[in-house]
């Protein structure tokens, strides 16, 4: 503003007019800003095409990686012997980054849903690996062990045949192979190859070759499909899974237990409350966990929630009654903290469990040495901002076990010396929040605040400047302003 240019009426609409916009926006700050900006962000949260919340989903957000141990028997050959328990020893971590882009997006139009698969990839890090790929672990051969635990249910003519089956075609009572060839390389297996052939519905085995994570490398299906709610119309559901693989039950529990739900791990809703646990659908266990509020704690300066994994957490009703269901009545329930894993893995003897049975009965190390369970190590936990939902730090981990016991109707197993549950691998999942998306996840919780104190700043600005220009007025001190006579005069006296 040139002030030889301008009247006096002019000067005074300038000073004034910009004093009372300046005071005007700092009232709307400091009274209004705070619900603006919540509802702003708000409406940058549901998941939608391109959308502010989509880009930082569609591919992971962040550094995720994937730490599997695996279990070497050392003393396979005295499974027989009696004061001799078996002994395994973890081997690893073996390290790998996990990236995952959701593929082929449906976008429902008549609900607030979407449909898509996730293609995930690892690639090994041996920087952050305690062993090498070319390690060699021996574990019990649990796929006799399968077919032992399926026979049962046959007559004693059955069981022969399957005894004789399992002594031609490759059985045995372990088997040794490479931490890559079981991790994901695979490996050719006699016995796998030989049910294969007898293409029964039964058996529904369609490989000959065997790793824990065979063919999911790089691959979008072996997961399935999930369809999440977008969170339109109902935050509280952002991230909530409706279906799986098109199903809203999994097929393989009753009632409740076989319902989807949950949460997928990668979006999380908002507004969270204290009383509710967060939980996760695990897809390989068909069914979901829940991790429960534990501590307040205050990470890098935001207040967060720690939410971990309890005795609640693999409970199978004895605990608490809505997890009954999870146990079959065709098979045996396992007790407080062990999964049956079987109905999902060929309804074989598997279980999971926290790594090295922690929180766990008693029963299932009884019988085996070498595990050590420490809640430091082997516990759940997600480490959350509870109004945006939005995860600082994550371990989540589960180990899978084989139980291995004495039948007398297979060659195999007739003498085994100790009945015992065999760990096999954990697979551990860990991710911690990098430093930008925690700076943006700042902005987004302070904006509110930030906004009330840009607001407090320009009120007083706006005060100021017409304070000033009530004080230039009153003396008359506009530029080029004519001072009246008798003001003059009245100087004069004085």
């Amino acid at each position: 503003m040139c002030c030889n240019c301008c009247s006096v009426r002019q000067q005074k609409i300038w000073v004034f007019g910009l004093g009372g916009v300046i005071l005007a926006i700092g009232v709307f700050l400091v009274a209004a800003w705070p619900a603006v900006s919540r509802q702003w962000i708000r409406s940058l949260m549901p998941l939608s095409p391109n959308s502010f919340m989509y880009k930082r989903w569609v591919t992971t957000p962040m550094p995720i990686y994937s730490s599997i141990y695996l279990f070497n028997w050392t003393n396979p050959e005295q499974l027989n012997t009696a004061g001799v328990r078996p002994h395994y020893e973890q081997l690893g971590p073996y390290t790998f980054s996990d990236f995952k882009v959701k593929e082929d997006l449906v976008w429902n139009q008549q609900r607030p849903e979407v449909t898509y698969f996730g293609k995930r990839t690892w690639h090994f890090l041996p920087e952050k690996s305690n062993g090498t790929l070319e390690d060699v672990v021996v574990a019990p051969h649990f796929v006799s062990l399968t077919a032992a635990f399926y026979s049962r249910r046959f007559r004693r003519t059955l069981r022969k045949v399957m005894n004789f089956a399992l002594n031609r075609e490759g059985g045995d009572t372990h088997m040794t192979h490479s931490a890559g060839e079981w991790l994901f390389d695979g490996y050719y297996d006699r016995l796998l190859d030989f049910v294969e052939q007898l293409h029964s519905p039964l058996l529904p085995i369609y490989s000959s070759n065997f790793s824990w994570f065979y063919e999911r490398n790089n691959s979008k299906t072996a997961e399935g499909n999930f369809t999440i709610h977008t969170g339109h119309g109902d935050l509280h559901q952002l991230g909530d899974l409706q279906l799986w693989n098109g199903q809203n039950t999994t097929g393989f529990y009753p009632g409740e237990c076989g319902k989807v739900n949950g949460s997928t791990g990668e979006l999380w809703s908002p507004e969270r409350r204290w009383d509710q646990p967060t939980s996760i659908f695990l897809k390989d266990a068909a069914r979901y966990l829940n991790l429960f509020p534990q501590d307040n704690l205050t990470v890098d300066g935001i207040p967060v929630w720690r939410y971990e994994s309890t005795n609640l957490t693999l409970d199978n009703g004895q605990l608490s009654p809505d997890t009954k269901c999870f146990c079959l009545a065709n098979r045996e329930c396992p007790r407080n903290g062990v999964l049956d894993f079987g109905p999902p893995a060929f309804n074989g003897p598997f279980y999971m469990s926290h790594p090295h049975f922690y929180l766990t009965d008693e029963l299932y190390r009884e019988n085996t040495t070498g595990l050590r369970p420490e809640k430091s190590e082997h516990g759940m936990f997600v480490i959350m901002e509870p109004t945006m939902g939005i995860p600082l730090s994550l371990r989540g981990q589960l180990m899978v076990s084989v139980h291995v016991e004495r039948d007398e109707a297979i060659d195999f197993f007739k003498d085994v010396a100790y009945d015992h549950y065999a760990p096999l691998f954990t697979m551990q999942i860990h991710a911690d929040l990098d430093d930008n998306l925690t700076s943006l996840l700042k902005l987004a919780l302070n904006a509110a605040k930030i906004g009330q104190y840009m607001g407090i700043a320009l009120l007083l600005l706006g005060l100021i400047a017409i304070a000033v220009g009530a004080f230039i007025t009153k003396n008359h001190k506009w530029h080029g302003e004519q001072r009246p006579k008798g003001a003059e005069k009245k100087e004069n006296c004085t």
